[in-house]
């Protein structure tokens, strides 16, 4: 991994690829000619009711901050290294309610429940569309969200519910594009990713399998200057120790601050982007033989709120931390999988007749997703794209009122909503 060079910081998530793919059950091949759609394929959504639900916004709150520990977790243990590991939740989440409006029965629920147990589709969807129009209207950072989906004219075409389009369309504000899936068709939804992504992620997707009948893609991008940039006496040269015991030469950026987060596993601190909306939050596990991942395995949204409760300004903060560079690729499924939503992969018992077909035409195939995060002394640069494809077939205590952090060594990191305290964004830091 290579120190971070530009003066901002730059923070890319990801691309996760999901392939539904459509079974025999319709007799279709590549080669027969599109069906028009079936009136009698409906949602199990009232997509028309999503926007009119009320939901209790701290108890969502809260799940949403239990998924995204839950995911961080699960992906550390599937990842199974000790690398850096970095993710989206947000990104993910808003994919895959994409899939999810056109689920029905137990693919619905195992969806939704992945998010918000026992909330339901009407709350879930409603809370996705919220979260994507609060990115959207962020004033002082850049911060967007989009999404786009391809239908594979060959293999779907006119067969898609077009109440389904619309709701995607209307409430997750999504492209949409009707065409016959081949090379040609690949660069473009890289291209898509690529632009979507502040040009960080080129290729994402090899190649279109032939029996692809949807891609649907969510791409988050987040551009924040420091609140209060690092003075360039505050950049300085030291040794980080990666989780492996090797010294590395890194840049460090020190600062003094006021806000502190103590408990038993974790101290740490927050540095705001401009506008105070947004801030990056440094993680710090008290154990410092442990790597960052093997912290994130046992650290849970429980943990995470006692940590994030503990805040105060009691103590003047001297905070380190290291510029740093890192790239994460990860095939999903089994995260997915061992999360609770395994049917959405198994063509027997998969629903997503709310899109097209009847239950178990459609299925997950593959879910990949891949992160990119540059930090250095100005700011944070952070994009994210979620692409699902739809186929056929430590610190030091002082008696003071002073308090330490240093991240010289493996940590966890968030850019969080500083009024909930969500994560759009987390990860470790193994190695610089």
């Amino acid at each position: 991994m290579k120190i971070c060079s530009k003066k901002d910081i730059k923070v890319l998530t990801g691309v996760m690829a999901a392939s539904l793919l459509l079974g025999g059950c319709t007799g279709r091949t590549p080669s027969s000619k599109p069906l028009k759609n079936d009136p009698s394929v409906k949602a199990a959504i009232d997509f028309s009711e999503v926007k009119k639900t009320g939901y209790d916004k701290d108890l969502m709150d809260a799940e949403y901050k239990r998924y995204c520990f839950d995911l961080l977790s699960q992906t550390v243990r599937d990842y199974g290294g000790e690398g850096n590991v970095m993710i989206s939740p947000a990104s993910i989440m808003m994919a895959l309610d994409m899939v999810a409006a056109g689920a029905k029965e137990d693919s619905l629920r195992q969806l939704t429940d992945l998010f918000a147990v026992g909330q339901g589709p009407l709350s879930q969807q409603a809370y996705a569309a919220s979260l994507m129009d609060k990115i959207n209207s962020s004033k002082d950072v850049d911060f967007t969200c989009a999404n786009a989906v391809w239908n594979n004219s060959l293999l779907l075409g006119d067969m898609v519910n077009t109440e389904y389009v619309g709701y995607i369309r209307e409430t997750f504000l999504a492209e949409y594009t009707v065409t016959e899936f081949n090379e040609k068709t690949c660069d473009e939804i890289n291209g898509w990713i690529y632009d979507h992504t502040d040009k960080k992620i080129k290729k994402m997707i090899d190649e279109l399998d032939r029996d692809t009948a949807m891609v649907l893609v969510n791409a988050i991008a987040f551009d924040g200057k420091w609140e209060d940039p690092y003075k360039k006496d505050n950049v300085k040269e030291g040794d980080f120790t990666a989780s492996n015991g090797n010294v590395q030469k890194a840049t460090f950026l020190n600062d003094t601050s006021y806000v502190y987060f103590e408990t038993d596993k974790a101290t740490g601190f927050t540095k705001n982007y401009k506008g105070g909306e947004y801030a990056f939050l440094a993680i710090l596990p008290k154990d410092a033989s442990i790597s960052a991942n093997e912290f994130a395995k046992s650290f849970t949204s429980k943990d995470y709120e006692n940590f994030i409760n503990s805040r105060t300004t009691e103590y003047k903060v001297y905070s380190k931390m290291p510029e740093f560079k890192s790239d994460f690729k990860l095939l999903m499924n089994d995260t997915v999988k061992n999360l609770g939503a395994g049917d959405i992969f198994e063509p027997g018992k998969a629903d997503f007749s709310g899109i097209a077909g009847k239950p178990g035409d459609l299925y997950v195939s593959v879910v990949l997703h891949q992160t990119h995060i540059e930090v250095d002394a100005n700011g944070t640069r952070a994009s994210a794209a979620t692409v699902v494809m739809m186929t056929k077939g430590a610190s030091v205590d002082s008696v003071s009122n002073e308090r330490y952090v240093n991240c010289d060594r493996p940590y966890l990191y968030a850019i969080v909503d500083t009024k909930t305290m969500s994560p759009v964004f987390i990860g470790t830091v193994n190695e610089v």
